[in-house]
């Protein structure tokens, strides 16, 4: 394969989606979430006999003012709902348009109380406890997105599921998280948060959670907070050893993500090379070179070219748009590969920054380099991509 001596384009991020998040997509394709049903038994419930199964425990509180409090929420939601067009809770709930205003959804039935000319200040408090109690009784199932913009209270969520929908599991996976070792207890109380907010928008119990109901949970998490996520490693650790998942479920959430080999274009996108030009004949020089090697050799093959030698480039050269590197650049290259900055102590005590030389350079610039035979500008342009040795060390 001979390479391409100059790769102007656009040099746009090959898609727009990081490394992790590749990976986190691919997972999703090899473990699906549970669909939620059109429709269930506790969604075709008639008005009267929902008003019934909310009006009883385990769904009823001991306090007499909170439960008549719960009682006037029970009649102004089902109110609510049943002002929405559909045959079904689930149906109504979809049409209403709360779905779409997120965190926001207050103002939905707030607009609805004020139409009809009562005043919220007092009510609406009562409605959201009481519409987290419609969720927990399987008369609503939100979507994952609603719920993961923060649309439920969390904590109050947690209480609910653990109260009346399956509380031997809640307690089972709480004593799990404390029992864990190295697990604070802000991940434990995280992992119940997410728990039952799977519950909430799929249905069922703890045992019934599976891998892609925890990936899909994550993922939405991560696109509507916009935050990287946390715990997500004691999340998925917890509900394996609750039992949950199902048999063939890998140990941890890493071994899902990394779960089977990787195509070239993964291997290569891990890294998330800024010149499409570049980044395509890479990915095309590991095809053809596929078939050949094995699979952990290919992957150190993508990694010293992918990570050690383009990746190096573009973070010091970042307009570096072709192979046809001048030699100072091509010079410079090695020299950073070759070594790395250390302190040390000097003669007198004193700490200095040294250079040294890396223990495994030698796998990146094998016999004459990483590119065998290629020629800086001025020397007769460039030769075709060449093998690397070596193996690629573990990452993060």
């Amino acid at each position: 394969m001979t390479t391409i001596v100059s790769a102007r384009a656009d040099r746009a991020p090959t898609s727009g989606v990081s490394p992790g998040r590749t990976r986190a997509l691919a997972a999703q394709q090899r473990f699906p979430a549970r669909a939620v049903p059109a429709s269930w038994p506790g969604t075709e419930r008639s008005r009267a006999e929902a008003a019934r199964l909310l009006s009883r425990p385990p769904y009823t509180l001991e306090n007499a003012g909170s439960e008549l409090h719960h009682k006037h929420g029970i009649v102004m939601v089902l109110d609510w709902l049943e002002d929405q067009p559909g045959q079904t809770w689930q149906e109504r709930w979809q049409t209403s348009g709360i779905e779409q205003t997120g965190a926001a959804w207050r103002q939905v039935i707030k607009q609805w109380l004020h139409e009809r000319g009562l005043k919220a200040a007092w009510r609406m408090p009562v409605v959201g406890r009481t519409l987290t109690t419609v969720i927990s009784a399987e008369l609503l199932r939100p979507s994952v997105g609603w719920l993961a913009a923060g649309a439920s209270r969390q904590g109050v969520l947690v209480r609910s599921m653990a109260h009346s929908r399956d509380p031997e599991g809640f307690e089972r996976l709480r004593k799990l998280g404390a029992q864990a070792q190295g697990v604070r207890p802000g991940a434990v109380s995280t992992t119940l948060c997410r728990s039952a907010l799977i519950l909430a928008a799929k249905g069922g119990t703890l045992a019934d959670i599976t891998v892609g109901d925890v990936l899909e949970l994550l993922e939405t998490q991560a696109v509507v907070l916009k935050r990287t996520m946390l715990g997500t490693e004691v999340f998925y650790r917890l509900l394996h050893q609750l039992g949950a998942l199902g048999e063939d479920a890998p140990q941890n959430l890493r071994e899902v993500r990394n779960q089977g080999q990787r195509t070239a274009e993964e291997l290569i996108d891990r890294y998330g090379l800024t010149c499409r030009p570049i980044r395509d004949l890479l990915v095309d020089y590991l095809r053809e070179r596929q078939p050949a090697p094995d699979y952990s050799s290919l992957k150190s093959l993508s990694y010293h070219l992918g990570k050690c030698f383009w990746q190096n480039i573009e973070h010091h050269h970042p307009d570096a748009d072709s192979l046809r590197l001048a030699p100072d650049v091509i010079s410079q290259w090695k020299q950073r590969i070759r070594t790395r900055d250390k302190t040390v102590t000097g003669p007198e005590g004193q700490r200095i920054s040294a250079k040294v030389e890396r223990l495994n350079h030698r796998d990146t610039l094998p016999g004459a380099g990483l590119l065998p035979g290629y020629r800086p500008v001025g020397a007769g342009g460039a030769r075709p991509l060449g093998p690397v040795g070596g193996t690629e060390p573990r990452e993060g």
